[in-house]
């Protein structure tokens, strides 16, 4: 049995012979071939569609499988922040008890707890308030800002309304819908 895009190659190889057909000077030999032609695109419809509903089976029962592992994705992460969120809690518990007993270090056979001192961090007390202060002493080299976003909603309302855009148009674009 031929592959999908050999059946596809086919159909646009008979279709462009059509135009030959018609040209021809003897009608019952044009008819003839008119009618072998039509038998033969039958014969390719036919297993094009078998092919194609082949194909459109698999894609659901992969469809079927994606949405059963994004099920278990969820599941699982939720699992994992469960036991992050464990583990942050326990640190934290187990770090106060030992600031609170004065112990920098445990050693036992089955695992090694120390304390340590990090590398300083900058703690911020109020952003917003620190920001328009370095805004006002000209200090915009500490600040960092987002690069703009295009509302595309929005530029499509007006594309739509007739507003024209250079670099901007409407596309309408085909989608390969399997039920």
């Amino acid at each position: 049995m031929a592959k999908l895009f050999e059946i596809s190659n086919d159909f646009a190889e008979l279709f462009d012979r059509f135009e030959d057909f018609n040209e021809m000077e003897d009608p019952a030999e044009k008819e003839a071939i008119l009618q072998a032609w039509y038998n033969t695109l039958e014969g390719i419809e036919g297993e094009f569609e078998i092919k194609a509903e082949s194909i459109g089976q698999y894609i659901k029962q992969l469809r079927v499988e994606i949405a059963a592992m994004k099920e278990e994705e969820q599941r699982l992460a939720q699992r994992r922040r469960t036991k992050e969120h464990n583990a942050e809690g326990l640190s934290i518990y187990l770090k106060t008890c030992m600031e609170q007993v004065h112990r920098d270090k445990i050693d036992t056979p089955r695992c090694r707890i120390s304390l340590r001192n990090n590398a300083e961090t900058v703690q911020i007390d109020n952003e917003s308030l620190f920001v328009r202060m370095l805004q006002q002493h000209g200090r915009d080299d500490l600040l960092r800002y987002k690069e703009p976003e295009i509302r595309k909603t929005e530029v499509k309302k007006l594309l739509q309304s007739g507003e024209v855009f250079h670099g901007a148009r409407l596309i309408r674009t085909r989608s390969l819908v399997i039920k």
